[in-house]
Order: C-alpha cells, then structure tokens, then sequence
C-alpha cells in the first residue's frame, strides 16, 4: 500500500519489487515500458546505459541512476524500502528532454544500511534529497514522488519550498491516516473476496506471526498484487527483475518504517506523519497524478492532498480513468505527455 505497506500498499505510498512471492513487492513498481511509448524516445535514447553513481554522506553512500540531458527531475521510488532500479524502464521516455535522476535512498538499492533501523525516517529520507541537492550542484530541481516516495516529495517541497522547480505527487499518499485507510480497503476485500485466504490469515494470527512475517506476506503476496492493476484479470506483465540482491524491496527498511505488523495496522516510523498541514509551505507548480482504479492512493486522497496546498499556488490535479496504481505503465502515453507538459512550464 504506498505504500504505509509494500503489499497492502506498500504507497506508499507503493508499492512492485522484485520479489514476486512477497506482498510489498507490489508497491515498488518494476515495471515493463509500453512498446509505443518507449517508440516515442530516440533509438539512440532507448540504447542508452543509465549511469549509476554514488557519494559519500554521513549515512554511508548514497546511489543514483541517471540518464539524458537537460533539466534534472529527481524520482524518488516507492515502498517504503523499494529501489530505483524498479522505475528505470517507465520513466525512460522523459530522458529525451530531461535528465532523469532516480534515487535510492539510504537503505534502498545500491545505497548504504544503516545499522540502526530506527534511524530510516521519513526525516532521514528528505536529507538524502537535498544531499543529492547539493551534490548535483543545482539552485532548483524538479522532484517526482511515487507512492511512498510522494510523501519524501511533499516533506521535501515543504521543507525546501525554494528548492523546486515543479513537484510531481504520483499515486502517494499524506500520511499515516490516508496509509491506514488503505490497509484497511485491502483487508475488507481481502475478507470478502479470498475468505479462504482470510480464513488462513486469521490462524497465522492466532499463532503469533503478524502482517510481517515472511509466513503472512508469502500468504498476501499474489492475493493483493493484481489490485494494483485497472484490469484485475489480466495485470500487466513486469519486466525481468534486477539481477542484484540489493533492489529487492528492503523488509528491514519497511518493518522500521511500517511497524512490525504492516499489513494490519500502520506503525513504525511513519506512524505520527501526517503531511496535509505542512502541505501549505509548498511554493512550487504541483502536479498531482493517480489512477481511478488506484486502492493505494484513490482520487479522494489526491483531492485532499490538491486543496491542502496553497490556493495561490499552481496545482493541476489527473486521474487516469485506465489506471490503477501505475498509470505510467498502463496508460503510458497520456502519461508521459501529461507529465512533459507540466514540466515544460
């Protein structure tokens, strides 16, 4: 759930790693590009190697791929715990007239662990954003947030309001509230749908082993996962998966930050956020995207999020009326030229 889940969202606020038998791989979106939108970038573009970097931080090193040229747009991947890797394939297009950055946060990806979970925050994550800030040497960037990484995005953008160029919230949540509403959508259906399912969810239980044991995510995993989809009977297929360990969704990040029971009542480090407040210290162009069919992050979650922000602030709010979750794989080409043409303001 977006996500604050990786299967039950995981958006958070998301979350589609790489684990096909684990619930918060959902969220993480590793995805397979549409054939038209991807005809839409150069050859040359299509044949590109994403660069990948990495530099020191006071939390170890911190990983980014990149890839074009021309204005930077940072994309900050769901889970929590998902890697960047899992949106290299969606968000190719946009390097013909932007350079794509997207991040691993610590934890995540080809970044450091940090030795202490308690320390992977949502606090934690918007310092990896103005790291990148600053190591990239930019005034202003434009920011991108998907499912968990829309709510890194909105702390970022009211934390650093003169450091946006545009703020792109995709298919996120706010906060704590909106996550558990989530979680709790998916364990109705879940109840009314797969009783059987439920039924053997409900003895796990009994027996101690909660929302976020291997047991209980293995059981939820394919139950949940073509809920993340417009067209539940036929989801669309993902690309082959990373080869590397590392961009497997991280439990341990997503335990810290979810609590040890995800699936059934949000906590961990996210469990006081609450972003809709902060929501007016935004000063950059909001663009705000979700999918009608979307259980993570609904368009009534994207309507609070819209009329939180600023009135005299330019907000665009979108539903893709074919999408669920991921609209940039299922409706790739209204997509991409939405999010263009938001940028090319």
């Amino acid at each position: 759930m977006i996500a604050i889940r990786p299967v039950l969202i995981a958006v958070l606020l998301g979350l589609t790693l790489v684990l096909a038998t684990q619930f918060p791989q959902v969220l993480a979106t590793d995805l397979k590009p549409d054939a038209e939108a991807s005809r839409q970038a150069p050859a040359a573009q299509l044949e590109a190697p994403w660069a990948e970097v990495r530099f020191r931080t006071d939390d170890g090193m911190l990983a980014y791929a990149s890839l074009g040229e021309g204005p930077v747009l940072v994309v900050v991947p769901g889970g929590p715990g998902g890697s960047g890797f899992s949106m290299r394939h969606a968000f190719r297009p946009l390097a013909q007239h932007h350079t794509v950055v997207i991040l691993d946060n610590i934890g995540r990806g080809r970044s450091s662990r940090l030795s202490d979970p308690e320390r992977y925050t949502l606090a934690r994550d918007v310092q990896d954003l103005e790291r990148l800030r600053l190591h990239l040497g930019l005034k202003t960037m434009a920011v991108y947030g998907h499912s968990y990484g829309g709510l890194v995005a909105q702390a970022y953008a009211a934390q650093h309001p003169q450091a946006l160029s545009h703020l792109i919230l995709g298919n996120t949540l706010h906060g704590a509230r909106s996550w558990q509403a989530q979680i709790d959508f998916f364990n109705d259906w879940l109840r009314r749908h797969d009783p059987e399912r439920w039924q053997t969810l409900m003895e796990l239980r009994e027996q101690g082993k909660l929302s976020g044991s291997p047991e209980a995510q293995g059981l939820l995993g394919e139950a949940i996962k073509p809920l993340y989809w417009a067209n539940r009977a036929r989801p669309t297929a993902k690309s082959a998966p990373s080869a590397s360990p590392n961009d497997q969704l991280n439990l341990q990040v997503y335990l810290a930050m979810l609590g040890p029971d995800p699936e059934w009542r949000g906590g961990g480090t996210l469990r006081d956020v609450e972003l809709l407040p902060r929501l007016k210290a935004v000063a950059a162009p909001t663009l705000l995207l979700t999918g009608r069919f979307d259980p993570v992050a609904p368009p009534s979650v994207m309507n609070e999020m819209q009329r939180a922000i600023n009135p005299a602030v330019l907000s665009r709010a979108q539903v893709f009326e074919h999408s669920a979750h991921r609209p940039f794989t299922e409706e790739p080409q209204a997509w991409l030229q939405t999010v263009s043409q938001f940028l090319a303001r």
